[in-house]
């Protein structure tokens, strides 16, 4: 499974802000009312069987949760489907950059 650090996550989204890149959230909705990072989209883990045809299969996709936990787990249910996805290792408990409420 492919991993990136919170500091690699927020160095490529400030490089890529006329092309974002993918950031699928998997806590549940209300974590993700809470705060999260702007161009994230929230597929809670526990919903992922049900929403996973959502998600473009052809793309990159980080994968963040609150403590990297879930986000371990949805990455390897995603990569048995065949989704390219990279797993996000500490979470949003130690996310420094900009969030949306």
């Amino acid at each position: 499974m492919k991993r990136i650090s919170n500091k690699e996550l927020k160095e490529l989204i400030q490089l890529t802000t006329n092309q974002p890149i993918s950031i699928i959230d998997v806590r549940e909705e209300e974590e993700f009312t809470e705060d999260h990072i702007g161009i994230a989209k929230n597929f809670p883990l526990s919903t992922l069987p049900e929403t996973m045809a959502e998600i473009n299969r052809e793309q990159p996709h980080y994968v963040i949760c609150q403590h990297g936990v879930r986000s371990e787990h949805a990455c390897s249910f995603l990569e048995n489907y065949g989704y390219n996805v990279i797993s996000v290792s500490e979470g949003m408990s130690v996310w420094n950059g900009e969030t949306s409420v």
